[in-house]
């Protein structure tokens, strides 16, 4: 007899919300025992319990292993006999009073169908599946396996719209889950919504129509769902491998990539967005400072978060791989941040964009990245590249020279060996990027390092000549295209040089001629200097030959041309890559550039280059409005310097922009650039001086120190104690005053009120738009400056006004200082009619800016632009309609009408090292050179202008600043020592050795001035003890030496007597302050060379007798003829001479002398005076070859990275 028990309500209840559980968890060992119970307690609930059961039958089947095909296939099979009883549970009559078990039976019999392969099969089943929610208020509703089979069916539908080739459809029903956001509160749901959000974002890529901001919005607010979904399900989930379609970190990688895709287009986060906007934008004028800012801190923030999440999945589950393999996926994901980082070094990204630390702190945080990336890689190229990359925008250079070196010992292993098996070898960087780092690694050596850094440098591009000439094995596709033959005993093969692209050849080329010429500069032997200077050229016309347009290589081919002497050839590279502007794919390539004034700021110098190749022909004109077209060139002077010009000259506290204030693109230079700019205004003002004299030039200083101010900022006041400063003799100035401190205001002198007119018609603004109109009168200075504000960085105070006029005390028969180097051929520093037509040369225009042999004609962009840029600026930017004024370039529209698909990226910008960001001490040491570079001009200035006072205050400043320099060494790590004061190190700029011994040039040059040739003396010593190279101190000891050998100037100083009687009787003492008619210094300013309007001094002065040992001899009563001993004077005399020889010997040979014409001078005299007449006539002509080719001032300043741009 069988005993039925009735069924227990309660029992059944709690049973279900067992069973319930027991789903949601997948605890599937447990479902068939508590579906027994359900069914005994709750029989109402059948179609529940056949439901919960299939879906057990389905887990096992879809987890059984499957390593018998055959065994899968059953297992699968065996669930079409569940079919006809869920679609029979599906329309049964407890259906109706639980309408919610009939839909789990519903989606359970979809899945079946879906793990059949039968996709229509389940969209059927799924059309008439809706859960109700009426039973939601049942205590005995199975509320989790419900919110499971809600998302499961969201999946299922989806993922079977897809396969039938129902798109729209597909893409309706992922947006639709994506927003309603899937919960995750039980395992289950968790895995079914990890399926639905992740198919979602995959799809969603997969789809994009086109990259346009509401696509990538659309994307996004995938991605943005399943990093929420993340968010909520914190680590619960996160343990594991999911057993899902696609795995999480392919998720995460592809919004990592979408996310890229967005930085790399340059769109904005629209925060907050409003409705039916998109959720990306294009910045425009309006977007407020305060926006731009807050957007792309939120974007930063996303990036960093995204790239943490997917680098701890990717280092967890990557094993190291074996030598034979390579974990491509770790390569690009270490190539995808590289690529973002140097999206954030750009300069449409600020430091207040970013995080705490700014652009460093990025650089610190990918630089951990590419560490943590190598321990899952084996000796791979692309990861040391990268390190090389990050270490040097950081000025790491050591570290990445120790990087770039096993980059290179493996590089070149793997291709030894491929020439040698005729294989390819897995994991090393292509032929083309190899080449690029190799020649971006030389641009750095070259352009920050020393002297060992230049011999490493042609060192490497040596073994980059082997690379091109190696045999490389030939792929199967290019096999094929050649016609190749695969049945061949030996691989076919290549040279290396014949398979790399154009622009890698030409980069190829362009470091070995780079390499050459900055060798040729620093190597001891002069007999391989014309040698390596005609390498250098060859290789870089072929550089030219593969990459037309680069303005790298004209700009280092002509520069090389220019130190050989070839001035046309020089003009004619530099006329071909400024003209190639205008062509369309040219304007198209700067359009398309993140930075679209890129190519504009590597044509700086090149102007540069083309005014002082100008110089050399007597254009001075022509050279004056080279000077300003460089900055002409961007048009608005707020492009250049985010501020008027007239702002910056009236306001120099203005100068220097705030956090907030306008910033232009001087504020996303480097150094070397920032120079290049000061450097050009140096030249113009050299070339003022040149055609209206000294006075006119000195009119300029204050807007020089002013572009200093905008360009560098405030160097700050040194804290050093000063030395005392020998006195100087009261001469009153010809500005009224003395320079008291370089913290005052830049204010007018009192005295050049007096020449308003006159004056301020010289005053050029450096970067005006428009080139007819120049800057109003400056305000007179108050002759009390004492009670002016002394807050801004460099400043000229002037004070005594009221003895502007006083007669000089020292008229030119006393000393005359020489104007700007000008060569033997025919040229005058006071030609008057270069003096009438200046103001009138100067307000032509722009299209008339050519020179006598017409080949300096602008583009026609250019005079476009400046035709335009004559219109008057007012004080607000676009201040009239936009139907007032033309379309936009590009634009045939006028508002112009965007366009809703985003431009590609920029392939330069992935192929580009940022300029690398120097410790705060290198920076500083290389802002305060260019300072004490500029101080020293100025003073030459005013010793040309004899006004002696003034020029001794700018010496003064300009010590004053070396010497704090050399004082902050010792606060550095490891103190300061000889060697670190000697060297330059890396970072580019001079040493603080070189700076101090500039310094005591300018003083003996000051001293020479004022008539002191044994203060002078001392100086120049003191100078050639720091540098023993320096030009400029040997030229003017040397020329000394040879004044006491010739006995123009005493040995020793004499001692003044106390009785004026006598002083104007000594002869001794009238030797002791001769007239000093010759050169005597040369220096960075503009050089001063012999003409043929005056024949040098010691040609005039009669010829002495040699003084050699066995000039005189003595016969004796014996009748033998014995050599009679020097006197201690003759012996200082010969010791003076054949000092002065062994000084210019060697400086001639030196790549800092061999092309300067005054130290060839110099050598020529002391030859002579040695009885080398042959060897002097030489000299001679070699100066007057120089001297025929030469600018206004040297080569060297055109820029300071040397040949690199």
């Amino acid at each position: 007899m069988s005993l039925h028990k009735t069924p227990n309500p309660e029992k059944g209840a709690r049973y279900l919300g067992l069973l319930d559980q027991a789903l949601c968890a997948a605890h599937w060992s447990e479902v068939p025992e508590l579906a027994r119970k359900v069914e005994k307690h709750a029989p109402e609930r059948k179609s529940f319990t056949l439901a919960a059961r299939s879906q057990c039958q389905i887990a096992n089947a879809s987890h059984r292993p499957t390593s018998a095909a055959s065994n899968a296939t059953s297992s699968l099979h065996s669930l079409g006999e569940l079919v006809p009883r869920l679609l029979e549970s599906t329309t049964a009559t407890s259906a109706k009073s639980y309408p919610d078990d009939a839909f789990v039976a519903s989606i359970c019999l979809a899945e079946i169908y879906w793990v059949q392969e039968s996709p229509i099969d389940a969209l059927k089943v799924l059309e008439g599946a809706t859960p109700s929610g009426q039973s939601e208020k049942s205590a005995a509703a199975p509320l989790g396996w419900l919110e499971v089979c809600t998302v499961k069916a969201a999946y299922i539908r989806a993922v079977c719209l897809e396969s039938t080739g129902r798109h729209s459809d597909a893409r309706g029903c992922y947006q639709t889950a994506v927003i309603q956001t899937p919960g995750h509160r039980s395992a289950e749901l968790r895995r079914w919504t990890e399926r639905l959000l992740a198919s979602a974002c995959m799809y969603s890529v997969k789809k994009m129509p086109s990259p346009s901001a509401q696509d990538f919005s659309e994307t996004y607010t995938a991605f943005k769902a399943w990093a929420a979904y993340w968010d909520r399900a914190g680590e619960t989930n996160s343990a594991g491998t999911s057993n899902v379609d696609v795995p999480r970190r392919q998720v995460w990688k592809a919004y990592y990539d979408l996310l890229s895709t967005i930085l790399q287009h340059g769109l904005l986060y629209n925060t907050p967005p409003q409705a039916n906007d998109d959720l990306f934008v294009i910045a425009g004028p309006d977007y407020s400072r305060e926006k731009y800012s807050a957007s792309k801190r939120a974007q930063r923030k996303e990036i960093k978060e995204v790239e943490r999440t997917y680098e701890t999945l990717l280092i967890k589950e990557t094993q190291f791989p074996k030598a034979s393999q390579s974990n491509t996926e770790v390569e690009e994901w270490a190539e995808q941040v590289v690529t973002n980082w140097r999206a954030f070094s750009s300069g449409e990204w600020t430091d207040s964009d970013l995080e705490e630390g700014g652009k460093n702190a990025v650089s610190r945080i990918v630089l951990d990245i590419l560490y943590r990336a190598a321990t899952k890689t084996f000796h791979s190229t692309p990861i040391l590249r990268h390190l090389f990359t990050i270490h040097t925008a950081l000025g790491e250079f050591d570290l990445a020279m120790h990087a770039f070196n096993s980059y290179m010992e493996i590089t070149d292993k793997g291709k030894a060996r491929e020439e040698k098996t005729g294989k390819r070898s897995i994991g090393l960087d292509d032929d083309d990027e190899a080449v690029l780092t190799v020649a971006e690694a030389v641009r750095v050596l070259c352009r920050y390092g020393d002297r060992e850094q230049a011999a490493k440098a042609l060192e490497t591009t040596e073994a980059l000549q082997k690379w091109l000439d190696q045999k490389r094995p030939i792929t199967a596709d290019r096999m094929l295209k050649n016609g190749g033959d695969h049945d061949s005993g030996r691989p076919a093969s290549q040279s290396s040089a014949s398979a790399l692209k154009s622009t890698s050849l030409a980069a190829a080329y362009r470091a070995m001629g780079i390499s050459q010429a900055h060798w040729a500069s620093l190597t001891f032997e002069s007999s391989d200097r014309p040698g390596l200077l005609e390498q250098a050229a060859s290789n870089l016309r072929r550089a030219q030959r593969y990459d037309e347009d680069s303005v790298e290589t004209a700009y280092s081919l002509a520069l090389v041309l220019a130190r050989q002497r070839d001035v046309s050839g020089a003009i004619e590279v530099v006329r071909s890559v400024i003209e190639s502007r205008d062509r369309p794919d040219i304007v198209r390539e700067d359009a398309g550039s993140p930075s679209p004034h890129d190519r504009k700021r590597k044509l700086i110098p090149l102007w540069h280059l083309l005014a002082l190749c100008l110089t050399a022909d007597d254009e001075f004109e022509a050279a004056v409005q080279m000077c300003q077209a460089a900055f002409k060139q961007f048009g608005n002077p707020l492009v250049l310097f985010g501020q008027p010009m007239e702002t910056m000259l009236r306001d120099p506290e203005k100068a220097i922009p705030s956090d907030s204030g306008a910033r232009g693109l001087v504020d996303q230079m480097e150094g070397f650039e920032k120079e290049g700019i000061l450097q050009i205004k140096m030249t113009e003002i050299a070339l003022l001086e040149l055609t209206e004299g000294p006075e006119a030039a000195v009119d300029m200083t204050d807007e020089l120190l002013s572009v200093y101010s905008r360009l560098f900022g405030s160097p700050g006041l040194p804290t050093t104690s000063q030395k005392s400063e020998p006195a100087v003799p009261t001469t009153n100035s010809r500005l009224g005053g003395t320079l008291r401190s370089i913290a005052g205001s830049i204010r007018p002198r009192s005295s050049r009120s007096v020449r308003s007119e006159k004056g301020t018609s010289r005053r050029l603004s450096l970067a005006s738009a428009d080139n007819t109109t120049f800057l109003p009168p400056l305000p007179a200075a108050s002759s009390n400056n004492n009670t002016q504000d002394l807050s801004s960085p460099i400043a000229i105070t002037v004070t005594n006004g009221d003895n502007a006029d006083t007669e000089k005390p020292r008229g030119r028969h006393a000393h005359h200082p020489h104007l700007p180097h000008l060569p033997f051929h025919g040229r005058k520093h006071g030609d008057a009619s270069r003096s009438r037509t200046r103001d009138e040369s100067l307000t032509v225009s722009d299209q008339d800016l050519i020179s006598s042999n017409g080949n300096t004609t602008l583009p026609q962009s250019q005079t476009a632009d400046m035709s335009n840029a004559q219109q008057h600026l007012g004080a607000i930017p676009h201040n009239e309609a936009h139907t007032n004024l033309p379309p936009p370039p590009g634009h045939d529209n006028q508002p112009p009408r965007q366009d809703v698909r985003l431009p590609a990226p920029h392939p330069a910008s992935a192929s580009t090292i940022p300029e690398p960001h120097l410790s705060p001490y290198y920076e500083r040491r290389q802002n305060i050179g260019v300072l004490v570079k500029t101080w020293l001009f100025i003073a030459e200035l005013y010793i040309r202008a004899e006004t002696y006072d003034d020029a001794q205050s700018a010496v003064s400043n300009a010590a004053r600043f070396a010497e704090a320099l050399e004082a902050g060494l010792a606060g550095e790590d490891g103190g300061t020592s000889a060697m670190k004061l000697c060297l330059k190190g890396w970072g580019g700029g001079q040493s603080i050795d070189d700076l101090l011994a500039d310094v005591w040039a300018a003083k003996a040059q000051l001293s020479l001035a004022l008539s002191k040739p044994f203060a002078a003396l001392s100086h120049y010593e003191q100078a050639v003890s720091l540098s023993p190279d320096h030009p400029a101190a040997i030229i003017g000891l040397s020329n000394l030496l040879l004044d006491i050998f010739e006995e123009t100037l005493p040995a020793e100083e004499p001692i003044p007597s106390t009785r004026p009687l006598l002083i104007a009787s000594n002869p001794l003492i009238r030797e002791a302050r001769p007239t000093l008619p010759r050169p005597t210094s040369s220096s960075s300013g503009p050089s001063r060379r012999p003409s043929l309007g005056g024949t040098p001094s010691f040609l005039d002065q009669k010829p002495r007798p040699v003084i050699e040992d066995d000039s005189e001899e003595a016969t004796t009563t014996t009748g033998r003829r014995v050599r009679p001993d020097p006197t201690p004077a003759e012996l200082n005399r010969l010791a003076a001479r054949d000092r002065a020889y062994m000084l210019l010997s060697n400086l001639t040979k030196l790549g800092t002398g061999w092309d300067d014409s005054e130290a060839w001078m110099a050598f020529a005299r002391v030859c002579e005076l040695s009885g080398e007449v042959k060897r002097a006539r030489q000299a001679l002509w070699w100066v007057v070859e120089l001297e025929e080719k030469r600018g206004v001032r040297g080569w060297e300043v055109v820029g300071a990275g040397g040949y690199t741009l």
